[in-house]
């Protein structure tokens, strides 16, 4: 999968990335397998984006006008998501997000949406992390089976963007609740979520891994490099 690096890649990484690429060519709960793959392509394509670019630049990104450089068929809100998710997402609004919901696309949407993109940055960070190129990734050739396009009834509505996965609060022995919200922001598209946290937790998961720092170094190099990445979470 990664050819030139001379380091040695846990072979639960490997089969996390093999997972991501089958999903992005596979129908979701809301997109197509072909749109899934157009995603992808989207969200690669929008750190050239001109209008993006003006917005990063810009005190508010909100104040730039005119159209993102697409290289995708996507509609409208669709591609302004991606973009705005890849290169702008510290600056996000709930007033944002409320208008790509008022201009047609359904909250369930945009969560999935939010996976694949999330998935697309941890594939890519880790190529370009070994000096590799980016995974290729096939369009479908066929299409599967459609999206099912249900919505998941087992949400709360805690105060968020969107309702969250419905789950026990009670704080554990870290006095953190057992289920982190950056899990149950997801909750309207379980799909989205295993999709994300499959990779994730291959990139995370710290039990059985042998390292020279310790588990509070690890942590706090995750902190200071979510806060360098402008992740409000």
């Amino acid at each position: 999968m990664y050819p030139h690096t001379s380091l040695s890649i846990r072979p639960a990484i490997v089969a996390s990335h093999h997972a991501a690429l089958e999903r992005f060519v596979s129908s979701g709960t809301w997109f197509w397998g072909h749109e899934r793959h157009a995603m992808l392509k989207e969200a690669r394509h929008a750190s050239l984006c001109r209008l993006c670019a003006e917005s990063r630049m810009a005190l508010s990104p909100f104040i730039t006008k005119g159209d993102h450089d697409s290289v995708t068929d996507l509609p409208e809100q669709v591609i302004e998501v991606i973009h705005r998710l890849v290169t702008d997402s510290g600056r996000l609004t709930e007033a944002w997000f409320q208008s790509v919901v008022d201009g047609g696309l359904s909250a369930e949407a945009y969560i999935e949406i939010v996976g694949l993109v999330a998935s697309v940055i941890v594939l890519d960070s880790y190529a370009r992390g070994l000096g590799e190129d980016l995974l290729s990734i096939d369009a479908p050739r066929r299409e599967d089976s459609p999206p099912l396009r249900k919505t998941n009834p087992d949400v709360v509505d805690k105060g968020a963007w969107v309702p969250i996965l419905a789950a026990e609060e009670t704080p554990g022995a870290t006095l953190l609740p057992s289920v982190p919200n950056i899990l149950r922001a997801m909750g309207l598209v379980p799909s989205a979520i295993q999709q994300f946290f499959d990779i994730m937790r291959a990139h995370y998961g710290l039990a059985n891994l042998e390292s020279a720092l310790s588990r509070p170094q690890i942590e706090l190099v995750a902190a200071r490099m979510s806060s360098y990445n402008d992740c409000f979470y």
